[in-house]
């Protein structure tokens, strides 16, 4: 079968003239807006920073407390972060794995200096 350039009728298009190829996915650009600059934020004031720390200071003592100790072994000061409801410690510096095993090396410390006396 051979298609002639000249069956217009038939929806042949002659490879001479192609027909425009539209895309449903183009969109049309669309100019763009300025943009202005932000307004510079005004730096606060002492007074402002003093209320601001108070307020967080009073928010976190709400709910935690500091508890401030000293181990008899080590003489190493820890710190425990105690929920104030509830007395749990929730954080401690250092954490008892690190005062475990302080411990198990002043004791074999000792030891070694036994063993060379």
């Amino acid at each position: 079968m051979f298609i002639s350039s000249t069956n217009s009728s038939a929806g042949f298009v002659s490879p001479s003239h192609p027909q425009p190829v539209t895309h449903a996915a183009t969109k049309p650009t669309t100019p763009a807006i300025p943009v202005s600059a932000p307004a510079p934020i005004a730096a606060p004031d002492q007074e402002q920073i003093r209320q601001a720390i108070e307020k967080i200071q009073t928010a976190a003592q709400m709910a935690q407390s500091l508890h401030f100790s000293v181990d008899k072994d080590t003489g190493r000061t820890i710190v425990r972060v105690m929920d104030s409801v509830t007395q749990e410690v929730i954080r401690q510096i250092p954490t008892e794995e690190v005062i475990t095993i302080s411990h198990a090396l002043d004791r074999m410390t000792g030891l070694l200096f036994r063993g060379k006396a």
